[in-house]
């Protein structure tokens, strides 16, 4: 059995555009307030322009040591997409990320969107409010 984690699709609005993506749940990726982390190349590919975004320079310690990221405070909102419903429209940090591939939802974020992780190497899990016998399974990840 191939090993998944837990990965959702996303829906992001940012500056009045919107993108789809898979994103890894991140529960190492501890923050006060909900964040999602997006690679820079996503939004380059996507035509937002990052240099109209209005944040700062912040450090995030990361296993490989500390990494400058730009952070636009509640710069976006988040959706879950699944095939029966969207949840969410939740506020969030917007953490751009210049060499991340992966967007990530932070520990904070995967509370206020509502998911609750079932089996971490099997990528089961369900929203919070779903019927106890539901099981979600994982997307495949997408790279930028």
């Amino acid at each position: 059995m191939l090993a998944l984690a837990v990965r959702v699709l996303v829906r992001i609005k940012i500056a009045g555009c919107e993108v789809e993506s898979v994103a890894l749940v991140n529960s190492g990726f501890e923050t006060e307030t909900p964040q999602i982390l997006v690679p820079v190349k996503m939004l380059i590919e996507n035509n937002i322009d990052v240099s109209a975004l209005k944040g700062s320079s912040v450090e995030y310690g990361t296993p490989a040591g500390n990494v400058s990221m730009y952070v636009v405070r509640r710069g976006c909102t988040i959706s879950v997409i699944e095939p029966d419903r969207v949840v969410g429209e939740v506020i969030s940090d917007l953490v751009i990320s210049p060499i991340e591939r992966e967007v990530l939802i932070s520990d904070a974020l995967g509370e206020e969107l509502g998911i609750e992780i079932l089996s971490l190497k099997r990528g089961f899990w369900r929203f919070r409010d779903d019927p106890p016998n539901t099981i979600r399974n994982s997307r495949r990840p997408q790279l930028w």
